[in-house]
């Protein structure tokens, strides 16, 4: 029995209201005692001094890119970016070359995390066959075969009879529907925000109603129909009023809203940085003050980061021909906490639980917490530190983002799955120890600087 004990860490757990100093066991890949102080012998000890001990993260929302597009990023690459994030279960979307919708495609993603991934894995497959918006694929062979969520993202259900029948599925098999909102009419050629910015810098812009209106359709089948409705990447006012309406209404919608949309606004594409285009794209101001408010009182459930890599040759060109999206899963914890947490707006444990147990309520999964006999997925938490974070940070293979360079007061100093270590922070240890690679003695210190 492999036996690894966490003393004298800060144990934060939203799931059970804990936020004290707590000695944490596991045995076997799973959590086995959560105590003030665990005497324990046959064991391997990390002291975790001055560090927070958090449930692993969840994201619902990533684009790992295989197959078919590993010189963006791969599974085993995508997952290292996610577990120095603090993720330890990621969902990745299904627009990969052949798009996942297919048992094949699905076993193929399983198969793939499982050999070369180190967190857990689970595929997102496609609502219509190769997401052209046409065929319903068949959802509950892909179910029954992995499949956590369908979606076409990247592409919205343009067709409402469609979007009807797919979310008719969803009530039946008691799974959501990621839907990518965006009329692509309206969107047209657009590369950023329509507003004064975009006429400034002569960018074509996207009419902010291109999401608000499809979010509306979309609210309203849900409503038809009964079935799970979850809207991805929310990014205006008007889509949260949208949600907020529909969910007083007892319509079975929920939503998430990404890093970059929290914190950023279209100022950001000044000087035609292609870091900061994304789609759907960056708005305005109150846009983003309305995503905080909507995230605070419930309307959005989660963070979800929308980690989308794209190669540096693909990234370095004008800003009309780079392809929307940023890499976000190494910096979704320390961007937030930075803005947020350290600025009093929020509290540690929001944050957190927005991370672990709000995704886990959309997917209706008991994740995101360290109850024991769960699997012992969690992370160790440095706060309060500055650093600037570097490029040599990034373990994506894409370096696409846009916080290069930018200070930050936390960094994940460990990741665990299922009770082994699969990230230690490369600052935090010893220059000629491989990142990742675990120590074998019978005690050792966590990683600190």
């Amino acid at each position: 029995m492999s036996r690894l004990l966490i003393r004298n860490g800060t144990i934060i757990d939203p799931s059970q209201g804990i936020h004290r100093a707590m000695d944490l066991l596991v045995e076997d890949g799973k959590i086995s005692a959560l105590k003030a102080r665990i005497d324990a012998s046959d064991v391997e000890i990390i002291d975790a001094s001055g560090l927070h001990v958090a449930p692993g993260f969840i994201d619902i929302h990533t684009h790992l890119r295989e197959p078919g597009g590993e010189g963006s990023e791969t599974i085993e690459t995508g997952t290292r970016a996610a577990a120095a994030g603090g993720f330890t279960t990621i969902y990745c979307m299904p627009n990969t070359t052949p798009v996942c919708d297919s048992e094949t495609g699905v076993q193929y993603v399983l198969s793939r995390a499982a050999s070369h991934g180190c967190i857990n894995v689970v595929p997102v497959a496609a609502i219509t066959k190769g997401m052209q918006g046409e065929e319903l694929t068949n959802f509950g062979r892909l179910m029954n075969c992995g499949a956590g969520a369908f979606s076409d993202d990247g592409r919205p259900v343009m067709n409402a009879e469609i979007m009807r029948r797919a979310l008719e599925y969803t009530k039946l098999l008691g799974i959501p529907l990621f839907e990518h909102c965006e009329d692509m009419n309206l969107t047209a050629e657009g590369h950023m925000n329509e507003g004064v910015v975009s006429a400034r810098l002569g960018i074509k812009g996207i009419p902010r109603v291109s999401e608000s209106v499809m979010v509306s359709r979309n609210c309203a089948l849900a409503a038809a129909t009964g079935g799970h409705l979850h809207v991805c990447h929310v990014s205006t006012r008007e889509s949260v009023d949208a949600i907020r309406e529909a969910r007083r209404n007892g319509v079975h919608v929920t939503a998430e809203v990404s890093p970059h949309h929290l914190t950023m606004t279209e100022e950001a594409v000044i000087g035609y940085n292609t870091n900061a285009k994304m789609k759907p794209p960056l708005c305005e101001k109150a846009d983003r003050d309305a995503l905080i408010v909507a995230l605070e009182d419930g309307t959005i459930d989660c963070i979800a980061t929308d980690h989308a890599p794209h190669s540096a040759q693909a990234k370095d060109n004008v800003f009309d021909a780079a392809p929307f999206g940023i890499i976000g899963m190494e910096t979704a914890f320390p961007v937030l906490y930075t803005s947020f947490v350290v600025t009093k707006r929020w509290t540690l444990d929001f944050l957190v639980e927005k991370m672990t147990t709000g995704p886990a309520r959309v997917m209706n999964r008991e994740w995101g917490t360290l109850r024991p006999g769960v699997a012992a997925d969690f992370t160790l938490l440095e706060l309060g530190k500055s650093a600037k974070f570097e490029q040599r940070h990034i373990f994506s293979k894409s370096k696409n983002c846009p916080w290069v360079g930018a200070t930050m007061k936390a960094r994940i100093a460990a990741t665990f799955v299922n009770g082994k270590q699969v990230f230690q922070h490369p600052d935090l240890v010893a220059p000629s120890s491989p990142v990742g690679d675990v120590a074998k003695p019978r005690e050792r210190k966590a990683a600190k600087a």
